[in-house]
């Protein structure tokens, strides 16, 4: 699933490519790709794009007139395609550009495209701070973990708590943090919280110059290769030996989603 890296470099791809781009028309071959599908391809149909962001995990497209949100989900990606080619497989949205597609496939159909005239973040709003925001200090970080005792690997994944990061990066963070995923988040101290924050920034910052990982069932699009997964530590990597110690590692199920780590490097 692209998280906040993958995403990041998909927005730095198609702000290169497509910014100034006006939307000559719109197709949608499955429904509930779109939220409002009755009314999407006209709300887009016409509109230019002036910017891309990114809110999360969310691309944001800033139109002259309103907001589209993306969120690809478990393998939602963009291609840009000639005209006169035919959609690829699994192709559930094309906007015909001025001499090119670009087309919305998702081979899953869990992403989700949502146009608006109000900012995405009037719907946006529970996501939690973003990790390079300088308001997410050890402070913020301890207040919010206080009464809670779920683990940190939980804690890292709630994007209510902070927004962006998913079971890849989690897995790195809480390795180099030397911190158990399972430890419970309400034990933390405000130095091994700032710690967190220095490893969260400097593991994803470092994940976007390599254009992110493509890993598993998620490949990335539009000519980019993530180069990132060359680097991971533990993410999937369960009961291969630890690059750190060389014990082996172990591969748990935390909230149902499968976390590795180093039992022996691990122990805070």
């Amino acid at each position: 699933m692209p998280e906040l890296p993958e995403v990041e470099t998909v927005v730095r791809t198609l702000k290169s490519q497509i910014i100034g781009e006006r939307i000559q028309n719109v197709s949608v071959f499955w429904p509930r790709t779109v939220y409002e599908s009755e009314t999407f391809i006209q709300d887009l149909t016409g509109k230019r794009i002036q910017d891309i962001k990114r809110r999360g995990k969310y691309l944001i497209f800033v139109l002259d007139q309103g907001f589209m949100s993306v969120h690809l989900r478990m393998e939602g990606r963009f291609f840009l395609t000639p005209l006169g080619e035919e959609p690829k497989k699994h192709t559930h949205v094309v906007f015909v550009l001025s001499d090119r597609k670009l087309e919305f496939n998702d081979t899953r159909k869990f992403g989700r495209l949502r146009y608006s005239l109000e900012e995405p973040e009037t719907y946006l709003n529970a996501l939690g701070y973003e990790p390079f925001d300088e308001r997410l200090t050890p402070e913020h970080l301890r207040a919010l973990a206080k009464n809670r005792s779920v683990p940190l690997k939980t804690f890292l994944l709630d994007q209510t708590m902070v927004a962006g990061i998913g079971n890849i990066y989690a897995d790195e963070i809480c390795f180099l943090s030397r911190l158990s995923p399972l430890k419970k988040v309400q034990t933390l101290t405000l130095k091994q919280w700032q710690e967190v924050i220095g490893i969260m920034r400097m593991v994803l910052s470092e994940a976007i110059l390599e254009g992110g990982a493509t890993v598993r069932t998620y490949t990335a699009s539009l000519g980019i290769t993530g180069r990132f997964q060359s680097s991971l530590r533990v993410y999937g990597r369960g009961t291969q030996a630890c690059l750190t110690c060389g014990g082996p590692l172990k591969s748990i199920k935390i909230g149902q989603r499968t976390s590795v780590y180093c039992p022996t490097c691990q122990k805070g």
